[in-house]
């Protein structure tokens, strides 16, 4: 398992809180997307600071290439992978060498390496609903998840654009990421978690979109199960059969 695909798993599930009169330990665990910070590989080269970033992950552009020895130094610590159209299996191993944790692609001309590492994640671009054969064939083919780089555009997030996510995470096994320009309310939040976006991409330099987003995504509560199919049931009339039983 990578270490991108853990911090999904840990996301998905809230720390309970303890019962009592003690002091609760505040939950970090918040909306169950993560926030994942995006930049140019040069970026982290020229101010290596912007590893310390408040975000759960950071996805670099290195043209499908190792990055500097400045910015593997830098990422040390950090949860990383990189972007790019496309990807040889020579910049792979040297991605992986310098601890590339997950890349996001297009599907032409990048390598098969790129699929079914189980140290390396893979996200497949997509701009948009599949076709039912290119779904089935991204979930035997072992892909982590998609990732959308326009699903979000525009100023203000619509029900149809929720509708469009969902359709999406109803047809692949993983996670969706989705790469947002703005500030999110934390009621946009949880309408994107709720339609099963799993992890926000947004510019790893915009300190000030960063902290905003953090700060609402803790304000997001778990998410909890619908009880409309089944209060529906109630209430949905009995055919003949089933009152006789």
């Amino acid at each position: 398992m990578s270490k991108l695909e853990d911090l999904f798993r840990r996301a998905a599930t809230r720390t309970p809180q303890p019962l009592g009169f003690g002091t609760a330990a505040r939950d970090e665990s918040g909306s169950g997307i993560l926030l994942i910070g995006y930049a140019r590989s040069q970026d982290i080269s020229k101010s290596p600071e912007l590893s310390k970033t408040d975000v759960d992950a950071i996805v670099l552009d290195s043209g499908g290439k190792a990055v500097s020895k400045t910015a593997a130094n830098a990422l040390e610590n950090a949860v990383w992978g990189s972007e790019n159209a496309q990807f040889d299996a020579e910049g792979i191993e040297e991605l992986k060498g310098q601890g590339c944790d997950f890349l996001i692609f297009d599907a032409a001309a990048t390598s098969s390496m790129a699929v079914n590492d189980d140290d390396l994640s893979s996200f497949l671009h997509v701009s948009g609903e599949l076709d039912r054969m290119t779904a089935a064939a991204v979930n035997v083919l072992g892909f982590t998840g998609l990732s959308l780089v326009d699903a979000l555009a525009g100023s203000s997030l619509d029900v149809q654009q929720l509708i469009d996510l969902a359709k999406l995470q109803a047809q692949v096994e993983g996670p969706l990421l989705v790469r947002g320009s703005r500030v999110y309310a934390t009621s946009e939040i949880t309408a994107l978690r709720n339609a099963g976006v799993n992890a926000l991409l947004v510019a790893l330099d915009d300190a000030d979109t960063i902290r905003e987003i953090r700060g609402n995504m803790r304000q997001v509560q778990p998410k909890r199960s619908s009880s409309r199919s089944s209060s529906w049931s109630a209430l949905a009339p009995h055919s003949p059969d089933e009152e006789d039983e």
